[in-house]
């Protein structure tokens, strides 16, 4: 490394403090967050002192830092697109919560905007660099299963209203089971697997109106303006077929998030929400599961890999692995399976991504060298 980069955050809501906590604790050699900015003067002020740093504001207190070379945006959904391109046009280059944007047009003037201005843009999530998903990208190409047929996935949970008083975003428009938490599932696959060819999806809003159960807003009432259960088929262009449930109207389930299937055998991955988890596989003649050996501990890692890979990347003049053209298509895949229920056509995609070859950094065997 030639220089730990300055990191701004904009959006100081309950996900900044998992980045700085990570970025405090663990990715320290490579980035400090230095300062913070929201539209909610108060709520940078919060997070400024909870984790002493000094200088926060308003949005442009971060666009405007020359010590800043790297800016997350950490603002609701329907705002990525405005702050990115606020970003990349005050001369940073930027990290993203997923999504990179919430339609395809917001995506291209991004990726527009960045190759225009020599700047580089990362997006959420990054977890499909956890040691998990790199166990399971290791069994793939080592054969373990033989070459993948179809794959069973799942994201069951109850709404958020159950525990966030401000839920009304993930009902909205750009939000959702679908924006929130189909990209991690995405990410992974698409890593694995590669672009995928073609949707179908049958989806409903079960129900119209929710009520927030926690204070200081328990009774309120949101109205549903996005499918919330929906149950999709992929066909990847590799000749996978998946199928996925993503659902905020579920209590539990027993079903694996993941489960890949080959012609020689099964394998299982945890949530790809998080980043730790056992990796189980089930080959022909096995009399039970196996618990796959993870190459590197990675349990107290978190968000901020991303960071640290596109920081690496930017220093090395190489592409970085969560990049927003794998964004874009992990989004445009969700859009399509959004398209494919209002119409009930299996929709097409026009954007690809490749599957990533080989396996990524990993702190204890490259990154902290």
């Amino acid at each position: 490394m030639t220089k730990k980069y300055g990191v701004g955050i904009i959006g100081c809501g309950d996900i900044s403090s998992n980045y700085i906590k990570h970025a405090k604790e663990v990715y320290y050699d490579y980035f400090e967050i230095i300062a913070v900015g929201d539209i909610v003067l108060e709520k940078a002020k919060n997070i400024a002192e909870k984790f002493e740093i000094e200088k926060y504001g308003l949005p442009e207190v971060v666009y405007e830092d020359p010590k800043v070379d790297i800016i997350i945006n950490l603002t609701v959904p329907m705002a990525h697109e405005e702050v990115t391109i606020k970003a990349l046009e005050s001369g940073k280059h930027v990290y993203t919560e997923k999504p990179l944007a919430t339609s395809r047009e917001g995506m291209k003037r991004i990726i527009e905007t960045a190759a225009r201005l020599g700047k580089r843009v990362g997006c959420a999530p990054d977890s499909f660099m956890s040691a998990p998903a790199q166990t399971a990208k290791k069994a793939l190409d080592e054969d373990w299963i033989g070459e993948p047929i179809g794959v069973n996935a799942i994201c069951a949970m109850r709404g958020n209203e159950y525990w966030r008083p401000d839920a009304d975003f993930f009902y909205h428009k750009g939000a959702g089971p679908m924006m929130d938490m189909a990209p991690y599932y995405m990410n992974v696959l698409i890593s694995m697997l590669g672009g995928v060819d073609s949707v179908s999806t049958m989806s409903k809003i079960t129900w119209p109106e929710r009520t927030i159960k926690v204070q200081p807003r328990r009774g309120e009432k949101i109205q549903v303006e996005v499918p919330t259960y929906v149950s999709s088929a992929l066909r990847f262009k590799n000749g996978v077929i998946a199928t996925f449930v993503n659902s905020f109207d579920i209590w539990s389930t027993k079903q694996p998030f993941i489960e890949i299937y080959g012609e020689k055998g099964t394998l299982i991955l945890p949530d790809p929400n998080h980043y730790k988890g056992d990796v189980l596989v089930r080959r022909f003649r096995d009399s039970e599961w196996r618990v796959l050996p993870q190459f590197v501990e990675y349990e107290k890692y978190g968000r901020g890999i991303g960071i640290v890979d596109m920081i690496r990347s930017i220093e090395a003049g190489v592409p970085h692995k969560a990049s927003a053209e794998m964004a874009y298509h992990a989004t445009d895949v969700i859009i399509a399976m959004d398209e494919a229920g209002e119409s009930g056509n299996t929709v097409k995609l026009t954007s690809d991504a490749n599957r990533l070859e080989g396996l990524w950094t990993t702190p204890e065997t490259i990154l902290w060298k």
